[in-house]
């Protein structure tokens, strides 16, 4: 069971507990198979782990694992109620767990791989905070570092950031050692990433809606789905 931590911890404390944590430096494009073997067999574990993505940092757990996704929520102190996204490694893993309409293929087809979490409706019987509403968010990545370990630890991982609930996005894997603590198993250290978050889109209608604007602006949205139709 995950522990809360004290919000009162000195600065030396908190410092010391951060040095105590496990952690990896990874190049992005590169990355260590060894410390991707590590992530992975501490997925299969029902451990989270921290790891790049194109845009920032997210915190990763196995998508079918009711302990790991409590951990998950545990950690980031959030309601269960509020949706966590979920990483698959290709086009037909997105439409074997979402339903695929016109307008969310032609999304699909355009910026994913890439910065942009789609909402389908859900095809799985899976539970909150996974599916909310019969929804469901996707993200098909591009960063290597994610793509190797989806495919090592065999099966979809959590697409959430790696932050407290209602803090900021936090860019370093310091500043998310400094909330997150040993909450989490192993941190992949990227170096700073300050990329603009993901684009989410609730793909189940057309045209399809905007939920929040990021790496993927709304002029380009509505220019792929224009030009679609043209």
């Amino acid at each position: 069971m995950c522990r809360r931590r004290s919000t009162n911890l000195s600065t030396p404390e908190r410092d010391h507990r951060r040095n105590k944590l496990q952690r990896l430096a990874v190049d992005y494009r590169n990355p260590d198979p060894a410390a991707l073997s590590r992530a992975a067999a501490l997925l299969r574990s029902d451990r989270l782990v921290v790891a790049p993505t194109e845009t920032r940092y997210g915190l990763l757990c196995r998508a079918d694992s009711a302990a790991a996704l409590e951990r998950l929520v545990r950690a980031k102190g959030r309601d269960r109620k509020q949706a966590v996204s979920v990483f698959v490694d290709s086009p037909a893993s997105l439409w074997r767990l979402g339903e695929k309409t016109p307008a969310a293929a032609r999304l699909a087809e355009r910026f994913l791989p890439g910065p942009m979490t789609l909402v389908l409706r859900a095809l799985v019987d899976w539970s909150a905070p996974l599916v909310i509403d019969g929804k469901i968010g996707l993200r098909l990545s591009d960063a290597p570092v994610i793509l190797r370990i989806l495919r090592e630890a065999g099966g979809e991982l959590t697409a959430t950031s790696a932050n407290r609930s209602g803090s900021p996005d936090l860019t370093s894997v310091d500043e998310i050692a400094a909330q997150l603590g040993d909450d989490v198993a192993l941190y992949l250290d990227a170096g700073e990433l300050d990329g603009r978050v993901s684009t989410v889109v609730d793909g189940t209608t057309d045209p399809p809606v905007v939920l929040r604007e990021g790496a993927i602006s709304r002029l380009q949205l509505a220019e792929a789905l224009n030009n679609e139709r043209k």
